[in-house]
């Protein structure tokens, strides 16, 4: 993901307090109760706060999480903080994935015995940039170009071996810099991001091309605890998931609601934030968010898709183990039955400059 440059520094001493606070935790916290009598429960984001996890925000300013008998502590995440190891240690609650719904299955195979147990990103927001002026129109046309993009990332490495193509490879440094003067770079991004940053930093159409069209369609998004934590503690997770798909049918279809958490994210969350970046994502991720099974239900997952992700990451030779299973990575019993509101309210008038991409 992007990590714009005047955020990182005002937001990075936020990841280093709330990752050492969390480290702080006892093992023991998780599931006590307040002195207010509620429940005390903390989720670690997977990025750092913005639209992609307003819903979270809205559940808790809304005081959906406060009905639902919780006391819930949103922690930011980052590139120094790994949600996965701070869930399976205990010293958070519930995790939410920043690349997607692979780290789940990855971690279950490195013996993280982690559970997800809702998503709500349903097409992947995953892929890779080009300029718009390029000529170029699909993955096969990049055949033997430079790629830009983080290590690890499963998409490239789909695609390579789905279109017997080759590509040099150059590490994402969270800068667009390079790929804005040279259009001979294929850029790692977000559909619900960088092409907007592009377009702002460098005056710079793009065209994206999503790794989902080429059938690598991970949820985004996801929540996720430990199986333990969720054998001891499903009355707990049931209601954090309810009330976290309340704020988010909310945030993404009520307009109020979303004006009042992009108001409260830019004020009291993370000041740097920009206004009109936030308002893009908040718009464009809709087509993502309320897709598919999220059509009809928030945070909606299917064994299928979780059972062709397991074969994926099987064929890219990045499990270790042959018999890992559905089961062993979801549990569909926890995501309640909410609809996304009928309405799709357009984001404000003049709140971001509308682009092509």
């Amino acid at each position: 993901m992007f990590n714009q440059k005047a955020r990182k520094r005002a937001v990075a001493a936020t990841i280093l307090v709330s990752a050492l606070a969390l480290s702080a935790c006892s093992t023991d916290s998780a599931g006590a109760s307040s002195d207010s009598g509620l429940t005390d429960v903390t989720v670690v984001l997977g990025w750092y706060p913005n639209a992609e996890s307003g819903g979270f925000y809205a559940a808790q300013q809304l005081g959906y999480f406060e009905e639902a008998g919780l006391n819930v502590t949103i922690e930011p995440g980052g590139p120094q903080v790994s949600g996965t190891q701070l869930v399976a240690s205990g010293r958070a609650d519930f995790g939410v994935t920043g690349s997607g719904a692979n780290e789940i299955v990855q971690a279950q195979d490195e013996g993280i015995p982690l559970q997800a147990v809702n998503a709500i990103i349903q097409k992947s927001i995953t892929g890779m940039m080009v300029h718009a002026d390029s000529g170029i129109e699909s993955f096969e046309d990049t055949d033997g170009m430079s790629w830009v993009n983080s290590a690890g990332v499963l998409g490239p490495e789909w695609v390579k071996q789905e279109y017997g193509i080759d590509f040099q490879q150059m590490q994402y440094t969270g800068s667009l810099a390079n790929f804005i003067r040279d259009d001979n770079l294929v850029q790692q991004g977000i559909a619900v991001n960088e092409p907007y940053v592009a377009h702002k930093e460098g005056n710079l159409a793009v065209r994206f091309l999503p790794f989902a069209d080429t059938g690598f369609n991970p949820y985004n998004t996801v929540t996720y605890v430990t199986d333990d934590y969720l054998e001891g503690n499903r009355d707990v997770v049931e209601a954090f998931v309810e009330a976290s798909n309340k704020g988010w049918r909310d945030y993404m279809g009520d307009i109020e609601v979303a004006q009042q958490i992009n108001d409260y994210l830019m004020t009291e969350v993370d000041k740097e934030l920009a206004s009109d970046l936030l308002w893009f994502e908040w718009d464009a991720q809709r087509d993502y968010v309320l897709t598919a099974e999220g059509e009809a239900k928030v945070g909606a997952m299917t064994e299928e898709r979780w059972a062709t992700l397991i074969e994926q990451m099987k064929k890219l030779g990045v499990l270790k183990s042959d018999d890992l299973s559905v089961a062993d990575v979801a549990d569909f019993t926890v995501t309640p039955d909410i609809a996304p509101l009928e309405s799709r309210p357009d984001a404000p008038e003049g709140s971001y400059e509308r682009i092509d991409f």
